[in-house]
């Protein structure tokens, strides 16, 4: 393991902010609030918005549900989904910043595989798509050598905001979070830890695995300004650029999409049942891809019976 620890010499800085970004783990919770008043003098200007909103509705209950885009140049804003976090009893996201072992453990045990190489695992049309993705990312592509797919995706996709200049403490979660706290307002997760999180992708079978890193490629190598058409329609209330991107995965990625969608949609149902209890509503934030296509959070909690609403 010291070996491949040391052909990589960024290796604590990315697992650090790999692992504390890919579904709403990215950053401190105070970077959003200090960057949104420099936002401006950059030149970087609040997205006009009509997000899609819904609530929830069940058991005497409410629950606003809301999906966020990846990182974009502009910084999130909606004023109606601001006014009613501060309302809420609780923020729910996917993955909570709390962290209980050093990342490097985790890492080491769920994304690190010495006995096979990253390439051997990968097809020669994805090892050319990988060396691409590296090169923009301006990923040293024999630093991942040791790395597993997923890993290599996480990698490859943070280092590639960076170089992108694409603000993660833009996105509605990392905006929303620190608002959160500031307010008293409990902040819960799907996931509940980052451990919580490496070790899921940690279980992932060889082709969940593989074909995470496709989905990866798919979308990196898309360019920003096509990601940033799909995004920019969502912020206007047009889902259609996310549904056909879902049904992209669902066509290319089926082990993937059956992990990451079918079965993390699901599992959302019963904790949004539970919030319904609550006197005072929760506010959901998920990325957008889990509130379009037809196994979309949406269509799951409709499936249990509960009221769903487009705001």
């Amino acid at each position: 393991m010291t070996d491949v620890l040391e052909k990589n010499e960024r290796f604590e800085q990315l697992a650090d902010t790999v692992c504390l970004s890919r579904r709403q783990m990215l950053l401190g919770l105070g970077l959003a609030a200090v960057a949104a008043s420099s936002w401006s003098k950059l030149g970087w200007a609040a997205a006009p918005s009509n997000w899609p909103l819904w609530t929830v509705e069940g058991h005497g209950g409410k629950v606003f549900l809301t999906g966020e885009t990846p990182a974009r140049r502009t910084i999130w804003k909606d004023a109606r989904i601001e006014g009613l976090l501060q309302n809420c009893s609780a923020l729910w996201t996917e993955t909570n910043l709390i962290r209980h072992q050093d990342i490097q453990v985790l890492i080491k045990q769920y994304g690190i595989d010495e006995s096979k190489p990253l390439l051997s695992k990968l097809s020669e049309r994805d090892q050319s798509r990988l060396a691409e993705a590296a090169k923009l990312a301006q990923v040293p592509l024999d630093s991942m050598a040791q790395y597993r797919p997923w890993f290599a995706a996480f990698t490859v996709e943070q280092a590639y905001y960076a170089a992108m200049n694409l603000p993660e403490a833009g996105t509605a979660e990392k905006v929303l979070m620190p608002m959160a706290k500031n307010d008293g307002i409990t902040i819960s997760s799907e996931f509940p830890s980052i451990d919580d999180l490496v070790a899921f992708m940690g279980t992932s079978s060889a082709a969940e695995d593989v074909q995470y890193l496709q989905y990866t490629l798919d979308h990196l190598l898309d360019g920003a300004a096509k990601n940033e058409l799909v995004y920019s329609r969502w912020a206007r209330g047009d889902m259609s650029g996310a549904e056909q991107m879902v049904a992209r995965m669902k066509a290319s990625q089926p082990a993937m999409y059956d992990k990451h969608v079918i079965g993390r949609n699901g599992r959302w149902v019963p904790r949004i049942d539970e919030m319904l209890k609550s006197p005072k509503p929760a506010l959901v934030v998920v990325g957008l891809y889990h509130v379009a296509g037809p196994d979309s959070v949406l269509a799951r909690l409709r499936e249990h019976g509960l009221k769903v609403t487009t705001v």
